[in-house]
C-alpha cells in the first residue's frame, strides 16, 4: 500500500505511468493529479472510471485526501487552505515542479479551483466535475445539519447509508466516514468557509461539467460566467454523482481534453 508522508501526515497515493521499452520514464508526458470528493469518496472513484484511461497518456497520480480512504484522519485542519498545503507538499514530494493538470471532482473541484488562485504557476488546465465552491450566503447555509448539504451530501442520506453498510462488506468505510463526520472538525472547517471573489482570477484554461439534474447547477453558470474562457457542458438527465452515472462520457471528455491542453504526448495512441 504506497504511502507518502507530506505536510505531516501518512497520504495513501497510487501513481499510474507508463516506462519505454528500457524501463525508463516517457519524457514529456503531462502530469495529472485527481482529487475525489467528500467523506463517502477515496481515490477508487478515479481508479476505476479514468485512471487508467488517462495513464496511456499521461503520468497520473491519485491520493486520499486527509480523513479518507487510508491517509490519516487528525482531528482538525480540513478547510480548503490546509487541502491546498496538503496537495502543494504531494507535488514537493512526487517531484512535481511543472504544472499539473487537475482533475478534481465536488470537493476536489474546490481544492482544484483553490490551488490554481494560490498557486498558478503550479497548475495548466482544470478538468472539473460537479465543482463546489463558497458563494455569497453559502456560510449560513452550512450550519446545523446543512453542513453536509451545502456540499451536495445530505445529512439524512449520509445516515442512511451508514445504517445501510453497518453489517456490510463496507462496514469498515461506514464505522470510519461516521467517525469522520463526528469526532474530527470537518463540519466546522467547512461552516467558517467564506465566500470567494476571485474566481475571475483564474487563468489557466478550464473545463467543467455538470449534470442537468444537479443540486448546484447554479455554480455551473457561475463558473461559466465568471472563469475566463471556462467551457461548460452540461449533461442531460444526471445529477451531482456524473463521474459514476455517465463515466464513459466523462472518459471521452477528458482524453479530448488532455489531447487538447496536454501537448504532444498527450495524444492517444491508436490501440487505444
Amino acid at each position: 500500500m504506497p504511502q507518502v508522508t507530506a505536510n505531516g501526515l501518512s497520504f495513501h497515493v497510487q501513481v499510474l505511468t507508463h516506462a519505454d521499452e528500457h524501463g525508463e520514464p516517457v519524457p514529456g508526458r503531462p502530469q495529472v493529479v485527481m482529487l475525489h470528493g467528500l467523506v463517502i469518496d477515496n481515490l477508487s472513484s478515479w481508479y476505476y472510471t479514468l485512471a487508467h484511461p488517462l495513464a496511456l497518456v499521461a503520468d497520473v497520480h491519485l491520493y486520499d485526501l486527509r480523513g479518507h480512504g487510508r491517509t490519516d484522519m487528525p482531528a482538525t485542519g480540513y478547510s480548503v487552505e490546509q487541502n491546498v498545503d496538503d496537495l502543494v507538499a504531494l507535488l514537493d514530494q512526487w517531484g512535481i515542479h511543472e504544472p499539473v493538470h487537475l482533475f478534481g471532482n465536488s470537493f476536489g473541484g474546490v481544492v482544484s479551483l483553490a490551488l490554481a488562485h494560490r498557486h498558478p504557476e503550479r497548475v495548466a488546465s482544470l478538468f472539473l466535475i460537479e465543482a463546489h465552491f463558497a458563494v455569497e450566503g453559502w456560510g449560513e447555509h452550512m450550519a446545523g445539519s446543512l453542513a453536509l448539504a451545502a456540499f451536495g451530501l445530505d445529512e439524512d442520506a449520509v445516515q442512511a447509508w451508514l445504517d445501510e453498510n453497518a453489517d456490510r462488506k463496507l462496514s469498515r468505510l461506514a464505522k470510519r466516514s461516521e467517525r469522520f463526520l463526528t469526532e474530527t472538525s470537518l463540519i466546522d472547517d467547512l461552516q467558517a468557509e467564506q465566500p470567494i471573489g476571485w474566481l475571475g482570477d483564474i487563468a489557466c484554461p478550464t473545463y467543467a461539467l455538470y449534470g442537468s439534474e444537479s443540486d448546484i447547477l447554479d455554480r455551473a453558470r457561475e463558473l461559466e460566467a465568471k472563469v475566463p474562457g471556462c467551457e461548460l457542458e452540461i449533461v442531460p438527465g444526471s445529477s451531482h454523482s456524473l463521474l459514476t452515472e455517465e463515466s464513459h462520457l466523462v472518459r471521452e471528455r477528458a482524453l479530448e481534453w488532455l489531447a487538447r491542453v496536454g501537448g504532444p504526448a498527450a495524444e492517444p495512441p491508436a490501440e487505444a
